[in-house]
């Protein structure tokens, strides 16, 4: 096995490249999806005159009528026997929103995991109680979340709930992320924006994009991004920079060829701590209003550096009217070196011990691909899309030992400020090759206006090995294939009203053993687990309604509070309701918003019946959120908007001794669009946390609890042309 490799050496010169190509074009746009539902989408244009009807628009509600599922590629939400959100740009722009837990905020089925304030800088979600980001996906394909997720090149965020391993293979339980591109647009159009977000972070975002030469078949889309300053906790700063292109190319009107690359680099100073409890020795969690979110409770030397590139390729052809061949391919490098502090309390009077953790450099190549045929056929008065073919992903991923060193006592109500101990950090010693396959084939099947199906089976395999000096606790290797069916019935009683009943397998990757647990960073074995859901979607008036029952039976992954060690005991059953809506109430009124609840429990579990009946960690039983906009009719521009958001309470261990409260904070703001002459401009203020709640944000095994943002606000000015 080779030891090492050198990672970045070719992304600078495609930054160069591509950006001498793309830069000095003086346009921009917005991407418009307005093709039938069912086609294939060859380009995705808007035309300024038609802003109203472009999808996820503010003048729409911010609905959308389209997403794409994974292979079985674009369909109309309401045909998708599948819960599936779509949270436009002009939704996560209007309110000020720069990381995923921000942007999906109005969401009311997704939950935080992981924020990009922590130290590795990923942001991860939860649905239905699970794990939903654990690898995102960019344009369909795979992009894992290795470090911060960048928005300012999205179109769209979609997340489809639940089990997807018939669409993706070995797949997250809780669901799919897909985070869509902004594309080349029809027109040319040019955006500048400036402002100011959490705490005093101040930035640049430039977006153009149009047509290259006078026919229109040569189309481009940049967006050039940077921010720099000091976040809400003190001593606290924050550098990123961003940029990304695509260019499309259209030899014929029923082709088209394309080629996209993004660059990022982040550094982050004074890292947000993790507050570790231990509710087995009585140390449980303590009310989050004993602490201030603006305070340091670790130290200001600590960091975190990144960097990460992503260059692909792709090409999406009608070949006849049956037949349309759609294939892409990226490949991505990143990188991301940390030192940081983390606190666990010593008693529940509010003291502390802090330790400094630092490790080498963690490297990662990703390479992921699709090729798809779909075929739109009728066998008598039956009609048929059927999709076929392979989706693959590999990665290799290193990383070294940690290294740790105790710094000492300090308390929430007078922190200590420590020397940085310089930890001498060894070399890479451990190294991940994984390989995932999937050959799928899916059928959506219209048997007539009231009637239709999808089904389906994919073939996946995963292969997965692990060397190196510090792999001998880990599973050194390991291969598994398996089938995973679904089923799934439409019934539409009424033109606008659709019922489904489905069934879908999910195979899951076998969970990894935080660095806390005896066995640190054991991979345990995949599993296969199984989802039943019924749902309902319908539209009144421009408002769209939806509701899901759900059950998800899966295989319990936990570590035991006896003998630390991170293992599989038992069932993990979750059964909920999801009800969201989103539109316009009124034509000057529009509403965004819903709840879910959730019984989640441990059954079967005979290696510790202890665990019967428990709530699995970080597991919220209820949550809501509710967003309003109301666009003022004396005052012509004017918007006010506000939310709020609620989230159940939490387990922190697998005993339920212990729990985070529950909390609800709410958001204001106030948006202004005008013209000066041929420029629209818009002002944005926004106030996150209206009231300075002070609550615990989540909890996540292995780090510990994090403090939810302060109130903050954010200003924004923005021109189009």
């Amino acid at each position: 096995m080779p030891n090492k490799f050198h990672v970045l050496p070719l992304s600078r010169s495609i930054s160069v490249a591509l950006a001498t190509l793309v830069l000095p074009l003086p346009q921009l746009v917005h991407a418009l999806e307005s093709k039938a539902a069912g086609e294939i989408e060859l380009a995705e244009v808007q035309v300024n005159s038609t802003r109203e009807t472009k999808e996820g628009s503010e003048d729409s509600g911010y609905r959308n009528r389209t997403a794409k599922t994974g292979p079985l590629g674009k369909m109309a939400i309401r045909d998708t026997p599948y819960s599936l959100h779509v949270t436009s740009s002009e939704l996560f722009e209007n309110r000020s929103a720069h990381t995923v837990p921000d942007a999906l905020k109005t969401n009311p089925t997704v939950s935080t995991l992981m924020d990009s304030s922590g130290y590795s800088s990923m942001s991860r979600v939860m649905v239905r109680g699970f794990t939903a980001a654990d690898q995102d996906y960019r344009d369909g394909l795979v992009d894992r979340s290795f470090t911060f997720v960048p928005l300012e090149n999205v179109e769209r965020i979609e997340v489809l709930n639940g089990l997807s391993s018939f669409l993706y293979g070995f797949s997250a339980l809780g669901g799919s992320v897909n985070y869509v591109s902004k594309q080349p647009t029809a027109d040319p159009f040019v955006s500048l924006a400036a402002g100011r977000h959490g705490g005093a972070i101040n930035y640049l975002h430039g977006d153009a994009g149009g047509p290259i030469d006078a026919e229109g078949r040569w189309s481009y889309r940049a967006n050039v991004y940077g921010e720099d300053g000091a976040t809400y906790i003190e001593g606290s700063k924050q550098k990123r920079s961003l940029f990304s292109g695509v260019i499309n190319f259209k030899p014929t009107a029923d082709t088209r060829l394309f080629a996209d690359l993004w660059h990022q680099e982040l550094e982050m100073k004074g890292l947000q701590t993790y507050i570790n409890v231990n509710p087995a020795n009585g140390i449980m969690v303590p009310s989050a209003s004993r602490f201030k979110a603006e305070t340091q409770y670790g130290q200001d030397w600590t960091y975190n550096k990144s960097e990460k590139t992503l260059v692909g390729l792709g090409l999406e052809s009608r070949l006849n009217d049956t037949f349309t061949l759609r294939t892409a391919y990226r490949y991505g490098e990143m990188w991301r070196d940390y030192l940081f502090v983390g606190a666990t309390l010593t008693d529940n009077a509010g003291h502390y011990s802090e330790k400094a953790t630092g490790t080498t450099r963690q490297t990662e190549v990703t390479r992921s691909a699709y090729a798809l045929l779909d075929a739109d056929f009728h066998t008598g008065n039956i009609g048929h899309k059927l999709t076929f073919g392979y989706t693959g992903t590999s990665y290799l991923y290193t990383r070294g030992d940690d290294v740790s060193k105790a710094l000492g006592l300090s308390s929430i109500d007078a922190t200590v400020d420590y020397q940085n101990p310089n930890l001498v950090i060894g070399g890479t010693n451990v190294w991940y090759q994984q390989y995932y396959r999937n050959w799928v084939i899916g059928d959506r099947i219209e048997f007539n206006d009231a009637w239709s199906a999808v089904v389906g089976i994919s073939r996946s395999g995963i292969q997965q090995k692990r060397w190196g000096s510090g792999s001998t606790l880990a599973t050194p290797e390991y291969t598994q294939h398996a089938n995973t069916p679904s089923y799934a019935l439409l019934f539409k009683p009424l033109p606008n009203l659709t019922t489904y009943v489905s069934y879908m397998e999910g195979l899951v990757n076998g969970g990894s053993a935080p660095s806390t647990a005896a066995n640190a960073y054991a991979i345990l074995s995949p599993s296969v687990s199984k989802q039943v859901e019924i749902g309902a979607k319908t539209t009144l008036g421009r408002i769209d309604l939806t509701a899901a029952l759900f059950q998800i039976d899966k295989v319990n992954g936990y570590t035991d509070p006896n003998d630390k060690l991170y293992k599989q005991d038992g069932r993990e059953i979750h059964k909920g309701l999801e009800f969201t809506a989103g539109g316009k109430l009124t034509e000057h009124l529009t509403l965004i918003g819903g709840f879910t609840l959730l019984d989640a429990e441990i059954t079967k579990a005979k290696n510790n019946p202890a665990l019967e009946g428990k709530v699995p960690v970080n597991v919220p039983q209820r949550q809501g959120r509710l967003y309003l906009e109301y666009a003022l009719a004396g005052v012509p521009g004017l918007t006010l908007s506000g939310g709020a958001n609620y989230s159940g309470k939490r387990p922190v261990d697998s005993a339920n001794l212990s729990y985070l409260e529950a909390s609800t904070t709410y958001d204001a703001g106030l948006r202004y669009q005008t013209r000066l002459g041929a420029q629209k401009l818009t002002f944005n203020l926004n106030v996150s946390n209206l009231f300075d709640k002070a609550y615990w944000t989540y909890y996540r095994s292995g780090d510990g609890l994090s403090l939810g943002a302060p109130r903050t606000v954010s200003l924004t000015a923005k021109t189009e042309w």
